[in-house]
């Protein structure tokens, strides 16, 4: 029988806390776009070369709302 590995220990147990807290889970495919991931960069590397460690769009209306000014 094979050992749990670091998803079923760790990275399961998060997400499921996550949803249970109110987070939303983001598509993996959803989060590159979001993060600016260039789709039609030829390795992993360069896809993820420019892109940013944050959802913009999200960073910037949370910042707004607890700084509306």
């Amino acid at each position: 029988m094979p050992s749990p590995g670091e998803h079923k220990t760790v990275q399961a147990r998060i997400l499921t806390y996550a949803q249970e807290i109110g987070w939303t889970i983001v598509p993996r495919e959803e989060a590159k776009r979001r993060w600016g991931f260039d789709p039609d960069a030829a390795t992993p590397e360069e896809q993820a070369r420019h892109a940013s460690l944050f959802f913009g769009d999200l960073l910037h209306a949370k910042v707004r709302e607890f700084n509306p000014k």
